[in-house]
């Protein structure tokens, strides 16, 4: 599940989310280092497990799309061919 990294008093997130806990704490060192001189902001910050369905892309991911074309191509080609 990816992960997501917040700061509530920036309104700022990570500009991508990651694959792994460690990547998202690596986001949040980051912006902590650079927005608020290494400590915590004062209205908090956090990282969230999201789902991969709220990622915003497309409801299938390009291979399968790809893979289903192709597969349909396979077929209309061997029905053509008849």
């Amino acid at each position: 599940m990816p992960y997501l990294y917040t700061c509530r008093q920036c309104r700022a997130q990570s500009p991508e989310r990651r694959a792994h806990r460690a990547d998202a704490e690596d986001d949040r060192q980051e912006h902590r280092d650079t927005a608020h001189g290494g400590l915590a902001p004062l209205y908090g910050d956090q990282i969230r497990a999201v789902h991969h369905a709220s990622r915003g892309d497309r409801l299938f991911p390009r291979h399968t799309l790809a893979a289903g074309l192709f597969m349909l191509a396979l077929v209309l080609a061997n029905c053509w061919g008849r």
